[in-house]
């Protein structure tokens, strides 16, 4: 018996695609989503992950 490798399928494929920026780094599409459903879910309404995430924010803009 032979095993046959199938092609990814067109959506998987969207999934991986990365969105251009000028002067920005890479955007990872899977990492928005998963943002997304965090927000959705309340995730960001803590305390402690409120300050985390106001830190890596003011890192982001300080480089820039």
């Amino acid at each position: 018996m032979t095993t046959t490798r199938r092609k990814s399928s067109p959506r998987r494929n969207a999934n991986l695609r990365s969105v251009p920026v000028a002067n920005a780094p890479l955007v990872r599409l899977p990492r928005v989503r998963t943002a997304q459903k965090r927000i959705e879910s309340g995730y960001y309404d803590r305390n402690d992950v409120r300050d985390r995430l106001v830190n890596a924010v003011l890192q982001v803009i300080r480089k820039g």
